[in-house]
């Protein structure tokens, strides 16, 4: 990595604790990245393998970057339980409201742990959670139709985390912009 790339990420990384400053932002906040998740989970999405390609995850982890609340589970479940609903896999949306709120909380874990590596690590193991969720979750209902689905879930873990890992700079320059270094 480039020196003046390492800087950035080490400056970025000091802002890891700062968050809302007040119930009114946190509230506003989550509702924001509530509507974040849906509307991206909704509408940037296409079909690839046997699957889904959507970059809600990627706006999950943002919203953990963001936030840096634990509410962030809460817009990660609901925001994507929406989407659910709205697109007619309503048989999803409780799976994904537990699923998605799980990767949302395990992002905020490891988020504010205080550097890109840990924010890699959690980005990691949300997706984990997302694959193996999704595929117990249509071995409860189908059986060994679950296996069918992995590809796709891989697929889709791994570009949601090369693009959330791509822009943890920038969402914590933002985050900087929004609470500033000493929230």
């Amino acid at each position: 990595m480039e020196d003046s790339t390492k800087e950035e990420y080490q400056a970025a990384e000091h802002v890891q604790t700062s968050q809302p400053r007040s119930r009114t932002q946190l509230l506003v906040m989550t509702g924001l990245l509530t509507a974040l998740v849906f509307v991206v989970t909704r509408f940037l999405g296409f079909p690839v393998l046997d699957g889904w390609l959507n970059l809600g995850d990627t706006s999950i982890a943002a919203s953990a970057v963001l936030l840096g609340h634990p509410l962030v589970a809460l817009a990660a479940g609901l925001g994507s339980a929406l989407s659910n609903l709205t697109s007619g896999h309503l048989i999803f949306a409780p799976a994904t409201f537990i699923i998605k709120g799980s990767m949302g909380f395990v992002l905020y874990l490891f988020t504010r742990k205080g550097s890109f590596s840990w924010f890699a690590v959690g980005v990691l193991l949300a997706e984990i959670i997302m694959v193996v969720g999704y595929t117990a979750y249509i071995f409860l209902l189908v059986d060994v139709g679950s296996l069918a689905s992995i590809p796709g879930n891989l697929f889709q873990a791994a570009a949601n985390f090369v693009l959330a890992c791509a822009l943890y700079l920038p969402l914590m320059n933002l985050r900087r912009a929004l609470w500033g270094k000493s929230a």
